[in-house]
């Protein structure tokens, strides 16, 4: 085998690599952004850490309303479409996980979900979900939709989160 054909087959096989590890993987980066699947652990030890940290931190939660949540949380799972990209992400997300924190949540019972610019993953997560805006937090009980939050509190995000899981008739700011 002379230089080039060897040279061919090494890139060939580098393709072929790169290929692999890309298409294997269910989260991928676009520049900074985490799309895929992801887990707390991914926002916390990333460069996503900085705004994920400084929200956390900055959230004061509403104790007497997550108390009250607590109550109607045990059999609902909770899915979070966002874009680590977005900034009512970045606010939403931690202050979210910092709630939840207080009440000791399920951790089984929670999925994050890192959407593109365009609102979608390569392997279409999303699909059936009709997410517009990030973030979106979806909750559903017994495998079925009981409410979103998007993008923003009507109220505070306690309180909202509080209408949304006891069925008290939460719309959320862009329900038609």
């Amino acid at each position: 085998m002379d230089f080039v054909e060897t040279m061919k087959l090494s890139l060939h096989t580098q393709i072929i690599f790169l290929f692999a590890v890309v298409f294997s993987s269910s989260v991928f980066s676009a520049g900074d952004a985490l799309i895929g699947q992801i887990t707390r652990s991914d926002l916390e030890n990333s460069a996503h850490k900085i705004w994920f940290n400084q929200n956390y931190e900055s959230h004061v939660v509403d104790i007497e309303t997550t108390k009250k949540a607590e109550a109607f949380l045990a059999d609902v799972s909770i899915t979070i479409f966002m874009g680590t990209w977005c900034h009512d992400s970045q606010r939403e997300v931690p202050a979210l996980l910092k709630v939840l924190d207080q009440i000791s949540f399920n951790q089984d019972q929670l999925k994050i979900l890192g959407l593109s610019m365009t609102k979608d993953t390569p392997k279409k997560l999303e699909q059936g979900f009709d997410i517009r805006r990030t973030p979106t937090f979806v909750f559903s009980r017994n495998g079925k939709e009981i409410g979103r939050y998007v993008e923003r509190p009507r109220v505070g995000l306690e309180q909202d989160l509080l209408k949304i899981v006891s069925g008290s008739g939460y719309r959320h700011t862009y329900a038609e």
